[in-house]
């Protein structure tokens, strides 16, 4: 395979606000081969939100307190981002993390490309990492996740070094084409178009997470469920209506339903034997 140089990253935040940046993980990879780490702290710009992340990533307040700033700590981290290709999981975030914050200290500077490895498995982190027996020890953790996307990458491209040999025979097709959905499917259908406008899945925001066995295809049930006027999304969040779960649901995202729970979020989910008596109710 042809060898490919890029840093992957992961940023965690106190807040809702991309400037909130409180820890960073960097992982340099050369020639397909992990080379360098680094991991710190982050003292984050102030903002004027209440509610803390620390339930997600266990960073409180009191460990950034003396931390070093982004603009402090850029000398240092400087070479793996400048002129480099950047890697992510749901890149979009760490970008916008990282322009940001950037921004915020007037700091300005060139990258290649930008490869998001949720594009490619479709699935969360956690997820992507179980399917692919790559180890996420501590999820949530910068340096861990930023690990673990690099490992990520570099299975997407065929390097199964680090995978033990089940997994390695199986490769990138064969673990996740079974959970993928296409583009095209996670665009709602007009009003007009949907079959029955009376199903609980209509004008309603759909996730699936798990193995169905009526439908060992991900894309098979998405599609069918937006014929019926589901929006269907790939990740959870408070807009999330309803999660469909099967065997093997992502951790990461039960975790998320029961924190959305715990916030008042009414989230319904619905396991295979419910999902086949809706269907023969409303004969879809």
């Amino acid at each position: 395979m042809d060898e490919f140089d890029f840093t992957a990253i992961d940023f965690e935040t106190m807040t809702a606000e991309f400037t909130s940046a409180c820890a960073i993980g960097i992982v340099r990879v050369e020639n397909n081969v992990i080379v360098q780490k680094f991991y710190s702290l982050i003292k984050p710009i102030p903002d004027s939100r209440t509610g803390k992340n620390t339930f997600v990533h266990g960073i409180t307040p009191e460990m950034v307190e003396h931390a070093p700033t982004f603009e402090e700590l850029w000398p240092r981290i400087k070479g793996f981002l400048e002129h480099q290709n950047i890697v992510a999981h749901n890149a979009k975030f760490d970008l916008d993390v990282l322009d940001a914050t950037s921004d915020w200290y007037n700091i300005d500077f060139p990258i290649k490309e930008v490869y998001d490895t949720m594009s490619f498995t479709r699935c969360g982190l956690a997820e992507s990492c179980a399917a692919a027996n790559i180890p996420l020890q501590d999820h949530h953790d910068a340096l861990c996740d930023a690990t673990a996307c690099a490992e990520l990458m570099l299975f997407t491209r065929g390097v199964t070094n680090f995978l033990n040999d089940k997994k390695r025979d199986k490769g990138l097709d064969s673990t996740f084409s079974g959970k993928r959905v296409d583009k095209e499917t996670l665009c709602p259908l007009n009003d007009e178009q949907v079959k029955n406008k009376q199903t609980p899945f209509f004008h309603k925001k759909v996730v699936l997470t798990g193995n169905l066995s009526a439908f060992p295809k991900r894309e098979d049930i998405a599609r069918l469920l937006k014929q019926y006027g589901a929006d269907i999304n790939t990740s959870i969040s408070k807009l999330t209506d309803i999660v469909i779960v099967g065997a093997g649901a992502g951790p990461s995202k039960i975790k998320k339903i029961e924190e959305l729970w715990a916030a008042g979020c009414r989230i319904k989910v619905i396991d295979e034997d419910e999902l086949i008596k809706i269907f023969k109710v409303y004969n879809m």
